[in-house]
């Protein structure tokens, strides 16, 4: 079991980090800093480190929110200027209302684009419109006392969020803001497409669209709040992911002491561990890793134990899907870590993450086995410090910490010892 000292330990490291470096957005010197820092930790207790740089546009993953948000806001202007040509109080021919909603249907079809593409599934595709950075994946390893069988990769990430106005000022109504939001440009969006259609055959059904032209006036709040979505300030993140960084340090310390107090050490599995950069920016530094690293994973047999958020000894839960990204995680895994928690007396569930995405995702929908252990409960509950200012070191409990190693040391020495 972890000890009281190991449970400060990593506490200490997340408060220097919030303290000495601070806000960590993707593809900045921060970012960079903190990797170094996580290496200089990791090479007291594993045979090897090493940081693997890649490149990737970091700000396309939310950069473009408030733009698309701007285009939603003109296309509602542009179905009003539709609409007066259709009542006679705008003095144009009708072939300019058809227009109108023809550029509407384009626009609204590059905001829809944008965040099913990039925000919802976590695909690259408009990165070629913002800037190219920097960063770095670190990767420490612990090699086996006898023939490797298997390997096992213990990770988090360092990157740290911007800050969501909208949770920060609404709290909870700020799901509520994002969920009307899509419902609302949905319902823009068929409008359009059927007020086009009606004009095409020069049929004005003036009531109905008008009255959905004032139910789109009333979504003009949400639309600006969108176009405040986030700012450019990234938080100090210790909740997320430091917690998971420091987890993620202390396993590889408990080896370690271990080894030199003929305690357990893996003689099968090797084990990575891996601090991801770019999390925050749309999974950019898991997906690079295992762009290059896929058929080695493969062939090693490995499984893949991610932490991120980890605040309170009472709040664990391990994922089964992430459904935004879709994807679907080890079900032999997160049962078994289910099954460990249970074994050492500790609160612990099973659940799903509703919004969102952790580096687990990249791995299992390449069909690798890998969960995610979160300390987040984001179906019933948004706390204030979620990608807020409140994301302090006072938020993370060091016992919480401790209980997530006792979870991995556990589940690594069964996978062990059935190799």
């Amino acid at each position: 079991m972890s000890n009281k000292e190991l449970n400060t330990y990593m506490h200490d490291f997340i408060k220097e980090i919030c303290k000495d470096i601070g806000p960590r957005e993707s593809g900045t010197e921060a970012e960079i800093l903190t990797g170094n820092r996580i290496e200089d930790e990791m090479k007291k207790f594993c045979d090897t480190t090493q940081q693997e740089e890649y490149i990737s546009s970091p700000t396309a993953f939310l950069g473009g929110v408030r733009y698309g948000a701007l285009l939603i806001l003109i296309s509602i202007i542009l179905y009003w200027l539709s609409l007066l040509i259709d009542l006679d109080i705008l003095p144009l021919s009708n072939i300019y209302s058809t227009i109108f909603l023809l550029i509407d249907v384009i626009l609204i079809t590059l905001t829809v684009s944008y965040f099913i593409l990039e925000v919802m599934r976590y695909h690259e595709a408009f990165d070629f419109l913002f800037p190219k950075k920097a960063s770095k994946n670190v990767i420490g390893v612990i090699e086996p006392t006898k023939e490797q069988k298997n390997s096992i990769i213990f990770s988090a990430h360092h990157d740290s969020a911007y800050e969501f106005n909208i949770f920060y000022y609404l709290k909870r109504f700020g799901q509520l803001t994002i969920f009307v939001g899509y419902l609302g440009v949905v319902i823009l969006f068929i409008i359009v497409i059927l007020k086009l259609i009606l004009n095409i055959f020069s049929i004005y059904a003036r009531t109905l669209f008008f009255i959905f032209g004032i139910v789109f006036l009333c979504l003009i709040p949400i639309v600006i709040a969108y176009i405040f979505f986030h700012s450019y300030n990234s938080v100090l993140g210790a909740f997320d992911n430091l917690s998971g960084v420091a987890i993620v340090l202390g396993i590889g310390r408990i080896l370690s002491e271990n080894k030199t107090q003929n305690k357990f050490i893996p003689k099968h599995t090797k084990v990575y561990l891996i601090s991801f950069a770019g999390e925050e920016a749309g999974l950019r530094g898991a997906k690079r890793y295992l762009k290059k690293h896929y058929e080695e994973l493969k062939k090693e047999n490995t499984k893949l134990v991610n932490m991120d958020g980890i605040s309170q000894p009472d709040n664990i839960a391990f994922l089964k899907s992430e459904p935004l990204i879709g994807a679907k995680h080890s079900e032999e895994i997160y049962t078994e870590l289910a099954h460990v928690a249970e074994d050492l007396d500790l609160e612990a569930g099973i659940t799903i993450l509703p919004f969102g995405a952790t580096d687990a995702a990249a791995f299992s929908k390449k069909n690798l086995p890998a969960t995610s252990i979160c300390g987040l409960n984001l179906v019933d509950e948004l706390v204030g410090y979620y990608h807020t200012r409140n994301d302090t070191p006072d938020v993370v409990n060091p016992e919480a910490l401790g209980v997530v190693v006792d979870i991995c040391i556990e589940y690594l020495k069964r996978i062990d010892s059935t190799k």
